[in-house]
């Protein structure tokens, strides 16, 4: 099994379609990197895109504006993944709240795991917040995730 792609094999495509959490590294304005974890985040089919929904207030959003350089960190396939790529940042999109959506152009995928190491159980999380907001908000984020990977 090769250990590098130009593109997203598709377990990994079908693993962002899931809720995972996804490290997102970009560089700060002093060249040091900055990790955030984000959840919204779904992939094209094809494995060449990637698209993630944010706030539209976040450092990473700075970050991306001024140096569009980006890796991710995904775990699947009993492994862990870094996916790196160019971005580009949209205007804010307003709807319940005020999102921007990276679109990530995928450069490299490499299964980045240490020699002799596999992933036994994938990390599980809870969005701690009112239901109904969850649903809508996922909801809402989906959609636009899919318009931006159009």
């Amino acid at each position: 099994m090769p250990k590098s792609f130009e593109t997203l094999p598709d377990y990994l495509v079908e693993a962002l379609k899931k809720e995972v959490i996804v490290s997102m590294i970009t560089v700060t304005s002093d060249s040091e990197p900055q990790v955030s974890a984000v959840s919204w985040v779904q992939a094209s089919e094809d494995g060449k895109k990637v698209a993630i929904a944010t706030g539209h207030k976040g450092s990473s959003i700075t970050n991306l504006e001024n140096n569009p350089k980006i890796t991710l960190g995904v775990i699947a396939n009993e492994s862990y993944y870094s996916i790196k790529g160019i971005a580009t940042v949209s205007d804010v999109e307003e709807k319940s709240m005020k999102y921007r959506v990276i679109t990530v152009d995928v450069k490299e995928v490499e299964d980045a795991i240490f020699y002799g190491g596999k992933i036994v159980q994938e990390p599980v999380y809870e969005k701690t917040y009112d239901p109904k907001l969850i649903e809508k908000l996922d909801n809402e984020v989906n959609e636009l995730l899919t318009e931006y990977l159009k």
